[in-house]
């Protein structure tokens, strides 16, 4: 795979998707891809609250890229 930011897609909507083609946890998917469990979350909820404070939060293409990599991998293993 080769990256390409002009293909980022920051959606909660894309990122739950690609979680969910992976076929693995949340906190597995985390450690491969060097971020914590609540980051995940954050990212799948599209917000956190801290404080009664709530921020929107969206994936960084980086973390896209991650995660598309553990799709393509995980359908390489399937074939």
């Amino acid at each position: 795979m080769t990256p390409n930011a002009e293909l980022y897609n920051p959606s909660t909507e894309y990122a739950d998707k690609l979680i969910s083609r992976i076929g693995q946890t949340p906190s597995w998917i985390a450690k491969r891809i060097g971020v914590t469990d609540k980051r995940i979350r954050y990212i799948l909820d599209g917000e956190r609250t801290v404080k009664g404070e709530t921020t929107p939060i969206q994936m960084t293409y980086t973390e896209q890229f991650a995660l598309e990599c553990l799709v393509a991998e995980s359908i390489a293993l399937r074939m």
